[in-house]
């Protein structure tokens, strides 16, 4: 594929939104954790929040992965080898380098100052240093290791022969995620952290839909759907959906059977998220074909993705010692944080220096 896709470039921008939608659900009380917190949500709407918070963390992440496989065929191939490995080292190490040393040290900092317990800087720093926790960038220190790993790949492939897409591939590749998310999870349950924030427990669909990006790239099947995947996409993505709604009704969605270990609760939810990371990427695409437009959204979505850190706690920080219920601070700091992100994004592309990383 040399042609860039506006529509996959469209979902990106959709993705991006939904992660930073998320952290902010979480700020105010939604399951999970971020670097500042303020209050609780009613328990109704807590319970509303959680199942698209589950269902991000079945897929998101691992579509972002497909979105950015997508496009390294047609890269590597205008760019070489050589250009494209120096392309992805400026355009997501520096960015990174910036946020392990700087932006994550210094949020920690700020938000322990004002949500307590108060920390000492050199402590934070300290900690860090041997942590390396990149926060919501340990996404693109993962995709440039899955990047520069996959060049000597491409390259030692032949020529691709147009195949047509068939639901048996994706079945295998659901099977793979199932499978390595399970494995993965023995050792990393759910949400558990590791150095760099490698966040081990969702590589499986991390590495399985990277790769279907790129098989579907060099195949050029992200034009069009086929009929018979699109339905067959649809009705495994209601049945894997139910059964995880179901799950987490009868236990909870802090059930620690479900969390990772040799438990058949483990098993079940890998299953579900090798089905849904499939089934629901394949209905997305489908979904943003006929969507244009959009292009300032598409020229800023990295750099929101980034952004999206100092936005956000700046903005709970501003709002934490208001009277308000929570619910009332996420109205008002979801809509301000995309539009912040989004619009900051676009005005950093205007400085010629930032505008090869961002």
């Amino acid at each position: 594929m040399t042609a860039r896709l506006t529509h996959i470039d469209l979902l990106r921008v959709a993705l991006t939104a939904g992660v930073i939608a998320t952290h902010a659900i979480i700020t105010y009380g939604g399951p999970g954790s971020w670097f500042i917190q303020d209050g609780e949500l009613p328990s109704v709407l807590e319970a509303v929040a959680t199942v698209p918070i589950v269902f991000g963390a079945l897929f998101g992440m691992g579509a972002f992965f497909f979105v950015a496989g997508a496009f390294i065929p047609g890269s590597l191939d205008r760019r070489g080898p050589r250009r494209f490995a120096v392309s992805r080292l400026h355009r997501l190490g520096w960015p990174l380098l910036v946020f392990v040393l700087v932006v994550v040290p210094l949020t920690h900092w700020v938000a322990h100052a004002v949500a307590g317990p108060p920390r000492s800087f050199g402590t934070v720093v300290t900690e860090q240093l041997r942590e390396l926790n990149p926060g919501p960038l340990w996404f693109v220190w993962v995709l440039l290791l899955f990047s520069l790993l996959a060049v000597p790949v491409l390259r030692a492939l032949p020529p691709a022969r147009p195949v047509v897409l068939r639901p048996a591939l994706l079945v295998r590749c659901g099977v793979f995620i199932a499978v390595a998310s399970f494995s993965f999870r023995v050792f990393f349950p759910l949400d558990s952290e590791q150095i760099g924030g490698a966040k081990l427990w969702q590589w499986g669909q991390c590495i399985g839909l990277f790769v279907l990006g790129i098989v579907a790239g060099r195949q050029g099947w992200l034009t069009e759907i086929p009929a018979t995947v699109r339905r067959a996409s649809g009705w495994a993505a209601l049945a894997a959906g139910a059964t995880v709604i179901t799950s987490i009704a009868i236990a909870g969605v802090e059930a620690e059977e479900f969390q990772g270990g040799w438990h058949w609760q483990s098993a079940l939810l890998a299953v579900c998220e090798g089905v849904l990371c499939v089934s629901v990427t394949m209905l997305l695409v489908d979904l943003f074909r006929g969507v244009t437009g959009g292009e300032p959204l598409i020229r800023g979505a990295y750099g929101a993705y980034i952004l999206q850190t100092p936005v956000l706690v700046g903005l709970t920080i501003i709002l934490y010692g208001v009277a308000w219920p929570a619910a009332a601070k996420l109205a008002v700091v979801l809509p301000l944080a995309l539009v912040a992100c989004f619009g900051l994004a676009l005005l950093l592309l205007r400085v010629p220096l930032l505008r090869r990383v961002l």
